[in-house]
């Protein structure tokens, strides 16, 4: 089954179970002071992102007299994802609403490719060094959204808001051979031969946590005088990720921003 068929037929499914569940009858009553909890289940698209990574390799005794630098442009690919979020809000008026929202994402690493590959002062030409990923990255988050329903005198009720937060992303499930990118530079460079067939590169750290913010918009359907189901779309983006490593004979520092965005379902019960 694909990826897009499998969406589909979840969205699909999801949606009918709620309606059988709560039954389409008069609309929710969103009235001040009102609390509600909600979960939402998205499909999640992670643009392609773009690292800039500074591998430095020495001075080795015997090999490499002076450090080299090595710069690159880290371009990672990601398979369609999923989210689980679980909110609490609380009705300020009957038109904004604001909560907290906790929730976990994963998704598939598709690709690693290293471009824009410099070394400072020498002549590389152009080429480039995939690194053939295995394995997924995390996110847990936890943001604060406002937002606002723009009433309609019907069962429907369209909502647009935004949020702030905080992201944490974890690839400790995420292999791939760290090495490469400097051994092949390595080859291009008059140094020995056995330093680059004996060169450890250190890994990077698995996790980092960063400021994120989010955009929405959607639509509500009243099931009931309490129970509302919402399909919607959230642009989400995270800035400033920083991932290190270091040992005796080298350091490898990576920075990146993501960019997210979420095909979402989910439900919101009045109590």
């Amino acid at each position: 089954m694909t990826g897009s068929s499998f969406g589909s037929r979840w969205f699909v499914g999801v949606a009918t179970a709620a309606c059988l569940a709560f039954g389409g009858a008069s609309a929710a009553q969103a009235q001040e002071g009102s609390w509600y909890i909600g979960a939402n289940m998205p499909l999640m698209f992670i643009d392609d992102s773009d690292a800039t990574s500074t591998t430095t390799v020495g001075p080795i005794p015997q090999f490499l007299p002076q450090p080299v630098s090595i710069d690159a442009t880290v371009t990672t690919e990601h398979d369609t994802g999923f989210k689980f979020g679980a909110t609490l809000g609380y009705h300020i008026d009957s038109s904004i609403r604001i909560e907290g929202e906790l929730f976990l994402a994963r998704a598939d690493i598709a690709q690693i490719t290293n471009t824009n590959i410099i070394v400072p002062g020498v002549t590389l030409g152009e080429f480039e060094v995939p690194l053939h990923p295995n394995g997924k990255g995390e996110q847990f988050g936890a943001m604060l959204n406002i937002w606002y329903d723009i009433e309609t005198g019907s069962d429907w009720t369209p909502y647009v808001g935004a949020g702030l937060g905080l992201i944490r992303i974890d690839q400790s499930d995420l292999y791939y051979d760290q090495g490469q990118l400097a051994r092949e530079v390595l080859d291009r460079l008059p140094v020995p031969p056995a330093l680059a067939n004996q060169l450890e590169v250190p890994e990077l750290s698995d996790t980092d946590t960063a400021f994120a913010y989010q955009f929405g918009a959607g639509i509500g359907y009243a099931l009931s005088e309490t129970a509302t189901l919402q399909i919607g779309y959230r642009l989400q983006a995270l800035n400033g990720l920083e991932f290190t490593g270091t040992n005796q004979i080298a350091s490898v520092r990576a920075e990146t921003d993501l960019r997210m965005h979420f095909l979402e379902i989910g439900i919101r019960q009045l109590f």
